[in-house]
């Protein structure tokens, strides 16, 4: 059987799941689709791998070896092939393009169904489903050069399409309701559109509530969970952020959020120079030496930290 047709019975499969009246198998949906995504990619590795190398660009392990004329051919290995790094890496080199945010928000939600949401149902998949159809319909198109609707049959290639729009629609009317908000930042409302529900994992974020969202109660439209602005807040920014607070402490970099040097528990928005708690803002420029404090440096005062240092060293001779 080829990697091309366990993709697509994977994916097929992983739809049935999430048609099923019985709600035991979401977790497997999320399972199927996520896998069928990853042969999709496989089979193209496949497409690409010389002739003769055992379909080197799947396997893990490719190792050189010397054939009857003494050239140096690159051969697979073993039967482990290739996890989603490995995937990636391999599509950077090839120049084969994929929405790899996207893809990691369907593996994120994948791995958090499985362990940490204690709510599952088939509205709260939703997301996972019109994300993999954008996936799925790009890299047929644009890698693969066919038609997803043929590849797939019409009738799995419908339930793709059913659930995007429903979804995106879904979300509009979701996002349309805490637009009507007023923030301490913009970069809350951001925050809280791309935020997802810790019950069911779902972006379904809306609330009913008129004027100001730091006095809001939000509720999830899959799974109808309710909860106030500030027991979200935090980890809505936090998540928001993640990636370049990821950057900046792997490639260098100044922090975007900090731990809120006033109040001590919201979460401090360095560039905007708010907290998203308290909404107090810290001095970043040291009234001493006029140089910017450092986002780990800011506090309550007005004076950074090697101007403190001095001060307390000649106070203390």
């Amino acid at each position: 059987m080829s990697i091309l047709k366990n993709a697509l019975d994977s994916i097929a499969v992983g739809l049935e799941d999430f048609e099923s009246p019985d709600e035991r198998r979401i977790m497997s949906s999320t399972r199927n689709i996520f896998a069928g995504i990853l042969l999709l990619f496989k089979h193209k590795l496949c497409e690409l791998s010389p002739q003769g190398s055992d379909e080197a660009l799947i396997k893990q392990r490719v190792l050189p070896e010397l054939d009857a004329t003494g050239a140096v051919n690159w051969v697979g290995k073993g039967k482990k092939t290739v996890d989603v790094q490995n995937i990636k890496e391999r599509f950077d080199s090839l120049n084969i393009s994929v929405d790899w945010s996207r893809l990691d928000r369907i593996n994120k939600y994948r791995n958090d169904i499985e362990h940490y949401y204690s709510t599952q149902n088939s509205q709260s998949v939703k997301q996972l489903i019109s994300d993999s159809f954008i996936i799925i319909r790009d890299f047929i198109v644009d890698e693969l050069g066919d038609d997803p609707k043929s590849l797939l049959g019409e009738d799995y290639w419908r339930i793709l399409v059913d659930v995007n729009e429903v979804y995106a629609k879904e979300k509009q009317e979701c996002d349309l309701t805490l637009e009507k908000l007023s923030y301490y930042t913009d970069e809350i409302l951001h925050a809280l559109q791309e935020y997802h529900c810790d019950e069911c994992g779902s972006g379904l974020l809306e609330t009913e509530d008129l004027g100001e969202g730091a006095a809001a109660t939000f509720k999830c439209r899959a799974c109808g969970t309710e909860t106030h602005y500030d027991d979200i807040v935090n980890d809505a920014v936090n998540e928001f952020y993640a990636d370049d607070a990821y950057s900046a402490q792997k490639d260098g970099g100044e922090t975007p959020v900090v731990d809120c040097p006033l109040c001590g528990f919201g979460t401090y928005i360095v560039h905007e120079g708010i907290c998203v708690s308290c909404c107090g803002s810290a001095t970043h420029e040291c009234v001493r030496c006029g140089c910017n404090i450092p986002p780990e440096e800011l506090s309550d005062g007005d004076i950074c930290g090697y101007c403190t240092h001095m001060w307390e060293k000649v106070m203390a001779e």
